[in-house]
């Protein structure tokens, strides 16, 4: 029998190495660039750019070189209901087409209801490399734990991408009201240097101004970034979902010795 195609093969996912594993010295000098670009705009009065360009030294901060990953991914995920790796994608197909032929839907108690099978039945299932793997690991007989692991191959890089650019949105998310807090306290601070005898509202009212900015800004661009971070989550409980209905799927295809038939 020929050998079937090496699933576990993650030519678009995450590969954890140094760039994945922190940014180093390209996100600090970058992020420092970015940082004293903003710190111009601040004093030139242009709060929303000035706390925009410190969202984005943020982001350059986490991610380093691979800063295009996010923004990428990102957009993406807001206008396309695919996953970014393909692995990801075939089991999404493979799990569509599984839920229709054997019935499966959650009940009341969201325990997973599987409609009646005959044994040796034959699945008819989209062709692309998932498939092609449960077929051989059927035909084989390799049993339900194997079969659970080959589907995980096509979970778990897709998984650990999502994880990780979630983590570097919600970090931004994060740190930006405290940034706005920041602005804040420096307009309170010249606010309160400028009271005296002859202070009068028009006086302080720039620097109130800053204070009621920058506490705006930091919020709306925080909230801009956990919106985008909140993306990437729902997506790992949809594929989360999709790797439990697989298993599920699995176990009963095993039980009843099933077989895969690949459509054209």
């Amino acid at each position: 029998m020929a050998k079937t195609e090496k699933a576990a093969t993650p030519v678009e996912g995450l590969a954890l190495g140094e760039q994945a594993a922190g940014a180093g010295a390209l996100g600090l000098l970058g992020a420092g660039a970015v940082f004293v670009i903003a710190i111009v705009f601040f004093v030139a009065e242009s709060y929303f750019l000035a706390m925009l360009l410190v969202s984005f030294a943020l982001l350059v901060y986490a991610a380093g070189g691979e800063l295009g990953k996010p923004m990428r991914s990102s957009l993406t995920i807001f206008f396309s209901g695919r996953h970014l790796i393909k692995n990801a994608v075939y089991l999404q197909d493979t799990v569509t087409a599984l839920r229709k032929f054997l019935y499966m839907k959650r009940d009341d108690a969201g325990w997973i209801k599987v409609g009646p099978i005959e044994p040796g039945t034959k699945a008819k299932l989209p062709d692309n490399p998932l498939v092609r793997e449960i077929q051989a690991v059927l035909k084989r007989k390799k049993g339900k734990e194997y079969a659970e692991y080959v589907g995980h191959q096509y979970y778990v890089d897709c998984r650990e991408l999502y994880d990780h650019l979630h983590a570097h949105l919600e970090f931004v998310a994060n740190v930006m009201p405290l940034f706005g807090l920041i602005g804040t306290v420096i307009g309170l601070i010249g606010m309160f240097d400028r009271l005296g005898s002859n202070t009068s509202v028009e006086n302080l009212a720039p620097e109130l101004a800053i204070s009621l900015q920058c506490t705006l800004f930091g919020a709306i661009l925080a909230s801009v970034y956990m919106s985008a971070a909140s993306r990437f989550d729902q997506r790992i409980k949809a594929l989360e979902y999709d790797y439990d209905i697989l298993c599920h799927a699995l176990d009963v295809l095993v039980d009843n010795g099933a077989d895969i038939e690949v459509q054209a």
